[in-house]
């Protein structure tokens, strides 16, 4: 059976903490793409997201608690899918690697791979952070501690027969793969960086614990199976590998996996690498996005400046947040996060140019014409601009540039408060031109509606709210296909002014 969905993964995201704005930045990156592939009509979208629950942080986190860590993730986990539903996450699965079909699936992944050789037994003796979960050669410690400039926690020795993938064997094919395909990993500074890797060799990967009772057992032994190598999988597991091949097929290879760029290595290196040994096809495209700094610091539970996103909700709407993350920089780089900078485009290009665009149209519709719709006109020359707008912002996405696209919709919201003040509709009312002010409100309402169809992947509430107002039936998420033709919108058809989509906000005072 042939593929034929456009399958999208998030990370998954670890469950000894709360969600903070930082995971939800990828997690709403992946649902703008899955909103904007359904409206575009590409096939099937699949959308993955969920949480990886075993290893040893979990365990602390638990004992910490004072909790089993079963019923520590369960409390954790409803956490992080009210967080997704609050932050308008359309997830089409939630997979969670304590489901009882990932862990079985990732014990036959992990027999089939010993069985024909690619899993064999050693030694490891080294140096491990129980924090990042990894294992450090002396020479890259730092003052004896995690070189993790994120951590820098105390290592321990371990010394234990274990289990390695025989990640060594796959650098070549890695190589050939990087060269082959130079967009496969993306921005282009994490293709040079993990091509940098390659290039200095790679050794085997101890895939199996001793000490570590919360994790997915290997079938015969008292040993589990590492966590990264458990939950990397899941992208193939949630798909239907290997126990439901018919819907693996439909899925895989994933179209787009988006991950942060401090798990690069594992996701364009140690996961393709288990992916040939399976025999499968890599992803299309891995896309690692930036960090959101606060002050230059990374966002960490540690170092105690995460901001969760509940908080900015309340403030600025969901939607308001969904917006500033995308409109702040280009996808892929870091960048500084602050209340001013967050107020200032919240204003500037939420509260006066979108929301006061609609405030105004259909104000002046129902101040002139009694909300209703005037008769339909050609608008051609509103009509090429807005069908360039469209082709820009699709492909944009396309590319995975969300600010490029939200460029290309901001020139019509823009191009729509200047056709405002230039066409004068009040001056028209007053002069008696029925003509000229029909064909004004028709343009105007006409490319709100198009505007209300164009934000929907990135603001689904506003989006919704627009198109309740302007009352169209169904919801903006239609095909853009139907959508986007000019003069769908219909005479005669009641309109509503609702309230202010983003009331301005200010800046909080601080303490005296």
């Amino acid at each position: 059976m042939a593929k034929d969905t456009f399958y999208l993964t998030t990370p998954l995201y670890y469950t000894n903490s709360a969600p903070h704005i930082g995971h939800a930045y990828s997690t709403i990156a992946a649902d703008v793409l899955a909103r904007y592939h359904r409206v575009t009509g590409n096939g099937l979208v699949h959308f993955l997201t969920g949480t990886d629950e075993h290893g040893p942080k979990v365990a602390d986190a638990a004992a910490a608690a004072g909790k089993s860590p079963k019923q520590f993730t369960d409390e954790i986990v409803g956490r992080w899918k009210s967080a997704w539903h609050e932050l308008e996450i359309s997830y089409d699965q939630f997979i969670r690697t304590t489901d009882p079909e990932h862990e079985a699936a990732v014990q036959q992944i992990f027999v089939k791979l010993r069985e024909q050789g690619d899993i064999v037994p050693g030694k490891y003796e080294g140096w491990y952070c129980r924090n990042d979960e990894s294992f450090w050669p002396e020479s890259k410690l730092v003052d004896g501690r995690c070189p993790n400039p994120e951590c820098r926690r105390e290592v321990e020795w371990v010394s234990e027969d274990a289990w390695f993938f025989k990640l060594s064997k796959y650098r070549d094919i890695l190589v050939d793969h990087f060269n082959t395909f130079p967009d496969w990993v993306r921005p282009e500074s994490a293709w040079n960086e993990m091509a940098s890797l390659l290039r200095g060799g790679l050794e085997d990967l101890c895939v199996s614990r001793t000490a570590v009772s919360w994790g997915i057992p290997i079938p015969g032994e008292s040993k589990t199976i590492y966590v990264w190598f458990d939950a990397i999988c899941n992208y193939i597991t949630a798909a239907g590998y290997p126990h439901d091949m018919a819907r693996f097929e439909r899925l895989w290879p994933a179209n787009v996996q988006l991950i942060g760029k401090e798990i690069l290595r594992f996701h364009t290196i140690i996961w393709p690498a288990i992916l040939i040994a399976l025999d499968l096809p890599l992803p299309k495209l891995v896309f690692a996005n930036g960090w959101i700094t606060m002050e230059g610091q990374k966002m960490s539970k540690s170092v105690g400046n995460v901001i969760r996103p509940a908080e900015l909700i309340e403030r600025f709407s969901v939607d308001g947040v969904r917006y500033v993350l995308f409109a702040q920089a280009p996808f892929g780089v870091d960048f500084s996060f602050s209340e001013e900078s967050l107020v200032g485009r919240y204003n500037a290009e939420l509260a006066n140019n979108l929301g006061n665009l609609v405030q105004r149209v259909l104000s002046m519709l129902a101040r002139y014409r009694d909300g209703k719709v005037p008769a339909v006109t050609s608008g051609d020359e509103i009509n090429v601009e807005f069908e360039a707008s469209v082709q820009a912002a699709r492909s944009a996405l396309d590319q995975v540039d969300f600010r490029g696209a939200l460029s290309a919709i901001w020139e019509r919201v823009n191009s729509l408060n200047l056709y405002v003040e230039q066409s004068k509709p009040w001056v028209l009312a007053k002069s008696g031109d029925d003509a000229a002010l029909d064909e004004t409100l028709y343009n105007l309402c006409e490319g709100v509606r198009w505007i209300a169809a164009l934000i929907y992947p990135f603001m689904p509430v506003a989006s919704e709210t627009v198109w309740d107002a302007l009352g169209q039936a169904g919801t903006p998420g239609e095909t853009w296909e139907k959508t986007l033709r000019w003069g769908q919108l219909a005479a005669g058809t009641q309109t509503s002014v609702p309230q202010a989509l983003f009331p301005r906000v200010e800046i909080e005072a601080g303490p005296a």
